[in-house]
């Protein structure tokens, strides 16, 4: 039978500082622990006998690397040089089939929506949440100024123009704050900036489409948060319907 469990404030080791190991355990461990260092030091003698062998091997080795690589390489390089046109001639014949990157995709890969978008996901929940606030307030502000988006589309271009400068010089005099405890300003004013200089130059690809979703869902999280803006663009929709 099995002795019962120890508790651990029972433990005691099997040896004491003064007394020999009183169980065979002991033993065979320090047995075990001889016979290894025993086993490492023939290892390590093996090892100092055998380095200055493996030194001349590795630096013959070496040598006969190099030289295998100064005939091989400019002879890889010059078939290049060969195969090179026909291969370049191939690709611009099936260019049409394939799904080969443009010029046009590079500069969508680089459009600052997707950057600006990596910044507010880069945010504190609390400070998304203070982003969509303010991003709720701006929208209800440019409704005010302007009546919606197309009333501001049909402003002249002078006045639309006035109206993203100054969001261009916010976001400018904001930018300063980033990755502080209230970038969420500079993310707000940046993301309402590309938004509606995206919406006037009419924009329909896929960093446009992006940026739009996510500031709509934003704005409508916005305003379910602030109770107040909700209750003001129902009240002036109830004109709006009931003239229609």
């Amino acid at each position: 039978m099995s002795s019962p469990p120890q508790h651990g404030s029972d433990f005691t080791f099997p040896w004491s500082v003064d007394q020999q190991p009183q169980n065979n355990l002991i033993e065979k461990l320090e047995r075990f622990y001889r016979l290894s260092l025993l086993r490492w030091r023939f290892l390590e003698a093996c090892r100092q006998a055998a380095r200055p062998r493996l030194t001349q091997a590795g630096a013959v080795l070496d040598q006969t690397m190099l030289a295998t690589a100064l005939i091989v390489v400019p002879k890889v390089m010059a078939g290049w040089d060969r195969l090179r046109p026909a291969l370049v001639s191939h690709a611009r014949a099936l260019r049409p089939f394939l799904p080969l990157a443009s010029e046009e995709d590079d500069v969508l890969a680089a459009d600052p929506a997707w950057e600006i978008l990596a910044e507010f996901q880069a945010l504190a929940p609390d400070q998304q949440d203070k982003a969509a606030r303010n991003l709720a307030l701006l929208w209800d502000h440019f409704e005010h100024m302007f009546g919606g988006l197309s009333g501001f589309l049909a402003e002249p271009a002078i006045e639309q123009s006035v109206y993203l400068d100054k969001l261009t010089t916010a976001s400018r005099r904001m930018k300063l704050a980033r990755g502080s405890e209230v970038a969420f300003h500079y993310v707000t004013v940046e993301l309402m900036r590309l938004y509606v200089s995206y919406l006037q130059l009419r924009r329909s690809d896929r960093p446009a489409l992006a940026l739009a979703a996510n500031v709509v869902a934003l704005i409508s999280c916005g305003r379910m948060a602030t109770p107040a803006i909700t209750s003001e663009v129902e009240l002036e929709r109830a004109p709006h319907a009931q003239a229609a």
